[in-house]
């Protein structure tokens, strides 16, 4: 999914208009604009997270994870990360995907697939802080 966001930013980077949306409000319609070459800022942050959560698992012992004692194994470190970071990704996807066809003319707001997978990502998160939490009561 990083390949494809980075692929097709690149693919549709010169067919965008000088200005592009880069803000929508709760109906997905567009209230403000910025020069294209921002949107080279979401495939950036997209890499970042990617590289943050994939990068968890690799040592359950980093002071850096502020996690439950009984939570660092790799195995739940990787079921966490790649929970996140499938609805995250998506939601990456979606947003740039999007962004390009507004700019395009070809849609006139944004779907609510934005709305569903910032809710899959908000409860996914939920989840693994309950989960967490339960792991920190003592036995």
């Amino acid at each position: 999914m990083l390949a494809f966001i980075w692929i097709f930013t690149a693919v549709n980077y010169s067919a965008l208009p000088d200005m592009i949306p880069t803000h929508f409000v709760f109906n997905g319609t567009a209230d403000g604009e910025s020069p294209k070459k921002i949107i080279w800022f979401l495939p950036s942050i997209a890499t970042l997270m990617f590289l943050m959560l994939a990068g968890i698992s690799r040592d359950p012992d980093s002071p850096m994870l502020n996690i439950p004692e009984r939570f660092r194994n790799k195995e739940k470190l990787k079921l966490f990360s790649c929970s996140i970071l499938i609805p995250l990704m998506l939601l990456f996807c979606d947003t740039i995907v999007e962004t390009v066809l507004i700019s395009r003319g070809k849609l006139s707001a944004l779907s609510h697939m934005t709305e569903v997978l910032l809710g899959i990502l908000l409860i996914t998160i939920c989840i693994w802080l309950l989960v967490m939490m339960r792991k920190t009561k003592p036995v």
